[in-house]
């Protein structure tokens, strides 16, 4: 096996299963392969076209689903002319568990119609090292692993890059830009022993990580912030605020007199780690990052910045953070019918301002009726945000969508315990003290399907086409995912996560495609 990987821009990486059970892997590390099934339709290279190849599934396939055919299509098309050598593969090891495999592709696809079935369709394949184990990828590239194809493109996340270097050094190097998370207990000290001119700077998302978390939730803020106050330490700016992909500071806080930030001045902008966590979302949450112009442009120029950045309105401030007011539409419609060359002074309306730590819900009236409000600082002197019924409109798609996408997904599950299982399957699936209250599957909790669905037999009366072991793991990381969701936070699920739920769904769908 060579030792080195080539770490180009057109870098691109795939994962390919070596069998639902594993059956192909042994000898595709021996022979230096990469093996599907899918021996019914013969040699791939015979179709010329994606739409001849989803035919021959057709016959081969004469019962399967139009969705299905689409599926395998993709992936056999993948597998024979959009995989290159040169390009990375990941193989998951179902022999070694917990464990994977990654090589550089070296041939071009072959089919070798002497082999047993399940072995004829191959590339080759340099095993660069088998013996990966998933704990060391970080949570988004291990989420990407966990598609149920057989045959995936790695696309997200630098995937192909941070796959080399893992193939290289065996250690994932994470997202660029974003720092490799050790453990809260070593960032903290880390950032409580750094001179004050060098603090620790990260995302917010990272901070999150280290914490092993994903998303504000208050759960996860109120250990945060009582780590950060055992420490000695806060954030600056609140990380409490903003987007995830916004920066923070680790500073310390005032130990004694003397021994930092503990004037209004010097502890401005930072997060109160003292406080307890709002129970009620805040405007600090969620407003957008505030352009603005100053009061001695010209109307004709804002007008060309707001038609450039499809804005609605503008904040009116100065250099030295002198507040004027707003340049909406609707103030300018008005300037040009009082003057024939109105000024931007003329175009300047009064806006409503609230302070960052206001509650949301008494905003809203106010921002449906302007459409807009502005946010102070926490320093309640600055206006540095805006909040428009588009944000509000677009946060209640964030946070309504997974929940109607996990709704559906626990009907189809409800609608197929229902259909294929007795009432003693079911009381079979929760604990002794709950089996005389359940009578239909919508007794049912989403973990309780768990149970149902993990015991072979009962798995068998489904006749579900699917491996079960990775159904099971589909199923737990949604039923992680809905558990989540229950503690309200502005945070949207990560990609991945969108993708668990989705994907769940899709294999649901495709097993009862009744709506």
């Amino acid at each position: 096996m060579h030792q080195d990987v080539r770490r180009t821009a057109e870098l691109r990486a795939w994962m390919i299963r070596g069998g639902r059970e594993g059956q192909r892997e042994a000898r595709a590390l021996e022979e230096g392969l990469v093996i599907i099934g899918w021996h019914e339709v013969g040699d791939l290279s015979r179709y010329r076209t994606r739409d001849q190849l989803a035919d021959a599934l057709r016959l081969a396939f004469p019962s399967a689903a139009s969705n299905v055919i689409a599926n395998w299509t993709g992936q056999l098309w993948r597998f024979a002319t959009e995989i290159r050598p040169g390009d990375l593969v990941v193989m998951p090891l179902r022999s070694h568990a917990g464990h994977l495999a990654i090589g550089t592709v070296t041939g071009a696809y072959e089919y070798r119609r002497q082999e047993s079935e399940d072995f004829q369709q191959v590339r080759k394949v340099d095993w660069l090292r088998s013996d990966v184990s998933v704990e060391t990828i970080r949570s988004d590239l291990r989420a990407s692993l966990g598609s149920l194809l057989t045959v995936c493109g790695l696309t997200r996340n630098n995937a192909a890059s941070r796959l080399a270097q893992i193939a290289a050094t065996g250690a994932d190097p994470g997202m660029e830009g974003e720092e490799e998370a050790t453990t809260a207990d070593e960032l903290l000290q880390d950032a409580a022993l750094r001179d004050p001119a060098n603090p620790r700077r990260l995302t917010i998302r990272s901070l999150l990580e280290h914490w092993g978390q994903r998303r504000r939730t208050s759960p996860v803020i109120s250990t945060i912030k009582a780590d950060l106050a055992n420490k000695g330490l806060t954030t600056r700016p609140p990380f409490t605020e903003g987007s995830v992909s916004d920066e923070v500071t680790l500073v310390p806080l005032s130990a004694e007199p003397g021994s930092g930030a503990e004037t209004v001045e010097e502890a401005a902008d930072t997060e109160n780690v003292a406080a307890p966590e709002h129970m009620s979302l805040r405007l600090g949450s969620l407003p957008s990052r505030l352009v603005s112009v100053p009061s001695t442009v010209a109307l004709t120029y804002t007008k060309t910045l707001m038609l450039q950045n499809r804005f609605s309105q503008i904040a009116v401030i100065d250099e030295d953070g002198t507040y004027h007011g707003a340049i909406s539409w609707e103030s300018i419609g008005r300037a040009h019918i009082a003057s024939n060359d109105p000024s931007l002074k003329d175009a300047i309306t009064p806006a409503l301002v609230a302070d960052h730590d206001a509650l949301l819900l008494d905003q809203i009236e106010a921002i449906r009726d302007k459409g807009f409000i502005f946010v102070r600082d926490p320093d309640r002197v600055h206006v540095t945000g805006i909040l428009t019924a588009a944000d509000l409109t677009g946060q209640f798609g964030n946070l309504a969508r997974p929940f109607v996408l996990i709704e559906e997904a626990e009907n189809r599950l409800r609608r197929a315990a229902d259909e294929a299982f007795t009432m003693e399957h079911l009381r079979d699936a929760v604990q002794p003290h709950r089996k005389l209250k359940v009578h239909r599957a919508s007794d049912l909790t989403f973990g309780d399907y768990i149970f149902l669905l993990k015991d072979e037999q009962r798995w068998s009366i489904l006749g579900w086409q699917l491996d079960h072991h990775l159904f099971l793991g589909y199923l737990n990381e949604v039923r992680e995912i809905r558990n989540d969701l229950m503690h309200f936070t502005p945070d949207p699920l990560s990609r991945d996560q969108y993708q668990t739920v989705k994907g769940l769904l899709s294999l649901l769908r495709t097993v009862d495609p009744r709506p």
